[in-house]
């Protein structure tokens, strides 16, 4: 047989077995069930305890354009604030600290119940009246007292967790909650938070507008001031000018210019007399009278052109200044006006100015509390402890690492399962180990009926006369199989067993035959016959050769030439020689004894043996190049079982039918 693949071994269990996990969840569903009760009814008097707590919403309409804003006021403040700013603003506004203090006072939140504890100052216990200030370091005071004004702060602390301010996407409607375990409290300050956002914001609208007018009022005395000022300098220089104003729209400002007709006039006159005096020149002489009289009035309309642009240029300045003074009387007139008209404008806005906000859907008294949602936790608990065991059924299935079934014995060592020996209870310690011949045990005689047809079968080419039993250590059942299969052969076949275990013999013991008897030790020995060694059972109708007197050296003794001589020659005798040799881990005895047997059994306890330990005890025969035909899982719960895997694995059927069967033929 070729030695086991680890390899092999480590890829099997890498695969995805879906049975396998179907077998764990059997395997603990008591014990998850079991879990999922007690976390559920827990989760039950937990949620049972809770205290429910309820909400209540108000839904506002945050407009952007007041409904009777002055924009005028507006534009002396520059406060034009559009779009998602303005809301956003809005948004932090009903979070603002001011806004819950202005609810707290005005429901009294400190008087009730639920808040009453968090501003209450307990009274001094009896280690705080003593005066430790004796006993600390100068300089050093302890903490004071909270203030009124601590107090309350810590009030408002704990009500703004519970507000929740909601905006509604793609609107200009705002959300505003509040959670309490008075349900009537919930919808009362949902309510009062808006009205005091509304009452805020009119009163900020209101000091607004109210100091605008403030300030034109103040204003405007400085105005008038101003307007008599400038008519008082428009009137002085009108009398010191000696200006008279007349009716007509072209001479307001009193100052009589010349007009273009006149001075062109004049200028004509001078034209005519230099014209004239030419003409004069040429006819008469320079003393000519004439001439004298002509140079005289081109003289006199010279002066007078002279004259006439000099009295225009004064007349001309003195009414550009009075023009200048007039617009100055007429701008300080102008503005004074217009502060005039809009005061008047921001004492009608004082009356007429609406909020920026209003309720839309007003907060109600709930009915049914917002949490705990009690059944949805129930639920919740329920689905979660049966993954938390489920995960936990994984784990520890994980950390078992004992064979269980057939399946562990084939995808484990790769070796096939002859039989599945079931567990059985000793009522007293000296009760016989041949349960296959006890009536109470159908179901063990059973399932070693059930190893002997599997050796048997193994073997109908070449029939396996010397069979050794070995296991990985010791208490796992392997010398009381080795007596039951010998006993199950007997019914068929002359057989003797051998107790190969020289270090520590059990089956002398067990049999209850002679104490101190001779046996294998002194055959191979040559201290005793053979047929003084071999003691026949008649019950049991087979012949026992015990491990004799304990030598110092057995693993010698074993590989003698004469411990091979002895085998061969008792093979001649019996149809079946059953071997009970040693742990496989503990010595080297059963490597040994392998070398003169035909087949090897390797005995695992269930839910005991693991895995790595019974593939080291495997490996080292196969190393050894021992017969190794298959495997005995023995001391198995078979109700536990069949409990676990169902009627999945065939033994588990068998076991489930042999079992009913006792059960019925008990009740026959």
């Amino acid at each position: 047989m070729e030695r086991f693949d680890n390899n092999l071994s480590n890829s099997q269990e890498d695969a995805i077995d879906l049975r396998h996990y179907w077998h764990v969840i059997s395997r603990f569903k008591w014990g998850i069930i079991g879990l999922a009760v007690a976390v559920t009814l827990a989760a039950v008097f937990f949620v049972s305890a809770m205290r429910p707590v309820y909400t209540a919403s108000a839904t506002l309409m945050i407009e952007q354009k007041q409904g009777k804003t002055l924009t005028s006021l507006d534009d002396v403040y520059g406060s034009d604030i559009t779009g998602k700013e303005y809301l956003q603003t809005q948004f932090e506004i009903l979070k603002s600290r001011e806004l819950a203090a202005r609810v707290v006072r005005e429901l009294n939140i400190a008087e009730h119940p639920d808040y009453l504890a968090k501003v209450i100052v307990e009274e001094k216990s009896w280690w705080q009246q003593i005066d430790w200030k004796q006993y600390l370091p100068a300089g050093h005071e302890q903490n004071p007292l909270p203030t009124e004004e601590e107090k309350f702060t810590k009030l408002v602390d704990g009500f703004m967790t519970h507000v929740t301010i909601e905006p509604v996407r793609q609107t200009q409607l705002v959300k505003i909650n509040f959670e309490s375990f008075d349900r009537k409290l919930t919808a009362a300050v949902a309510n009062a938070m808006a009205r005091a956002y509304i009452n805020s914001q009119m009163e900020a609208r209101v000091a607004l507008t109210q100091n605008a007018a403030d300030w034109l009022t103040n204003r405007l005395g400085t105005l008038k001031t101003n307007v008599e000022i400038s008519e008082k300098k428009l009137q002085d220089y009108r009398e010191t000018n000696n200006l008279v104003g007349s009716n007509s729209s072209s001479d307001k400002s009193g100052v009589s210019s010349l007009s273009a007709e006149q001075l062109t006039a004049i200028n004509q006159r001078v034209v005519a007399g230099q014209f004239k005096l030419a003409e004069i020149s040429r006819r008469y002489g320079a003393k000519h009278p004439s001439l004298i009289q002509a140079e005289m009035e081109l003289s006199e309309a010279q002066r007078a052109l002279i004259e006439a642009k000099e009295i225009s240029i004064e007349l001309s300045r003195k009414e550009f200044r009075f023009k200048e003074l007039e617009r100055e009387v007429q701008t300080n007139r102008n503005l004074y006006d217009t502060f005039f008209t809009r005061i008047k404008q921001a004492n009608d806005s004082l009356e007429l100015d609406t909020a920026n906000a209003r309720v839309i859907d007003p907060a109600v008294v709930p009915s049914l509390p917002f949490k705990p949602r009690k059944s949805l936790l129930v639920a919740l608990a329920l689905v979660m402890s049966l993954v938390f065991g489920a995960v936990l059924a994984f784990f520890l299935d994980y950390l078992d690492s004992t064979f269980k079934g057939a399946e562990d014995i084939e995808d484990k060592l790769g070796l096939s399962m002859l039989g599945m020996v079931p567990l059985v209870k000793k009522k007293k310690k000296d009760d016989s180990p041949i349960y296959f011949l006890d009536s109470n045990q159908n179901g063990y005689a059973e399932a070693m009926r059930t190893v002997r047809t599997s050796v048997v079968l193994s073997g109908i080419d070449k029939p396996h006369k010397v069979i050794m039993l070995t296991s990985s250590v010791p208490s796992e059942g392997k010398s009381t199989s080795a007596i039951n299969l010998a006993v199950a052969l007997g019914q068929m076949e002359k057989v003797l067993l051998i107790d190969g275990d020289m270090r520590k013999p059990t089956i002398a013991k067990v049999l209850n035959l002679p104490p101190n008897s001779p046996g294998l030790s002194n055959v191979v020995a040559a201290t005793s016959t053979l047929d003084d060694c071999i003691l026949h059972m008649e019950d049991a109708n087979i012949d026992v050769l015990t491990a004799g007197l304990v030598p110092p050296n057995p693993l010698e003794l074993l590989s003698s030439q004469k411990f091979a001589e002895l085998i061969r020659s008792l093979s001649e005798k019996y149809d079946r020689i059953i071997i009970d040799s040693p742990p496989t881990l503990l010595v080297s005895d059963s490597l040994i004894m392998s070398k003169v047997s035909h087949a090897v059994l390797y005995v695992i306890r269930s839910d005991t043996t693991a895995y790595n330990t019974a593939r080291t005890g495997v490996n080292r025969l196969l190393a050894a190049k021992a017969p190794v035909i298959g495997v005995i899982l023995n001391k198995v719960n078979m109700k536990k079982a069949a409990r676990y895997y169902g009627t999945y694995s065939g033994y588990y059927a068998y076991g489930d039918y042999v079992y009913g069967h006792a059960k019925n033929k008990k009740g026959d």
